[in-house]
């Protein structure tokens, strides 16, 4: 589970944001609310942080400030600006002091969703580092690579021809080589970890099939439904009922 700060001047989008995440998405928890910048960093000396929610204009400190406050104390705290559209270019000069990304109000639960997953998937990644083990042998340093590049971009299309472009190798020779390291065809291999990034969403949140089916790189929910229904014995919506 990891933390979160919610800093916005509204209570009822406070309490909308909340419901969305810990509700919906799920692996994040709401651990401090914020209504402005000044009370936001005082909380940020008493809670452990692992990502900052701010709205860019609120009242004695806004959200852009509360950024450049914290890049001195927090330089690697991921943090998502939220701001309505007329203030919109004002939240891009929040990417001068490394705000992760910024979204427009209403906040899209898909877009939210995103960059949470994409989010949580580096966190994870970063704690399993730290845990891991070394690599097992005769997995060399590309298929690594390859394997880290799907799982952080399931939602993307991530061809065989894009993913050779990414580690500058040839495309043919890329997919020998995963053949022969893994034992699996590439495009299998990106099958399997959608097919299971499928099976924890519909498990672990409240996300609708099609939503479901983008954040995994369907833009047809059809096709998501047939691959889905091929790949684990039951529709995505069969298959959520049946785990209750």
């Amino acid at each position: 589970m990891y933390n979160i700060l919610l800093v916005e001047d509204e209570k009822q989008i406070r309490e909308g944001i909340r419901l969305m995440i810990e509700k919906v998405i799920g692996g994040f928890r709401i651990c401090a609310e914020a209504e402005n910048g000044l009370a936001a960093l005082e909380m940020l000396r008493n809670h452990a942080v692992d990502l900052l929610i701010t709205d860019v204009r609120m009242p004695l400190m806004n959200g852009i400030e509360l950024l450049r406050h914290v890049r001195g104390s927090h330089p690697d705290l991921p943090v998502l600006i939220i701001s309505g559209y007329d203030e919109f270019a004002y939240a891009k000069e929040g990417m001068r002091y490394n705000a992760s990304d910024y979204l427009l109000k209403p906040v899209d639960r898909i877009e939210v969703s995103q960059f949470l997953l994409g989010l949580k998937s580096r966190l994870d990644g970063e704690r399993a580092r730290e845990a891991a083990e070394p690599a097992a042998i005769g997995e060399d340093q590309t298929i690594r690579k390859v394997k880290e590049l799907v799982l952080a971009n399931l939602d993307k299309d991530i061809s065989l021809q894009f993913m050779a472009e990414q580690v500058h190798l040839n495309h043919q020779y890329l997919s020998t080589l995963f053949k022969v390291k893994t034992g699996q065809n590439y495009s299998d291999f990106v099958t399997s970890c959608r097919m299971n990034h499928a099976k924890d969403l519909l498990v672990q949140t409240q996300l609708k099939v099609y939503e479901v089916a983008k954040l995994c790189g369907y833009s047809s929910h059809n096709h998501f439904s047939n691959v889905f229904r091929e790949y684990w014995g039951a529709t995505p919506t069969e298959f959520r009922q049946q785990r209750g």
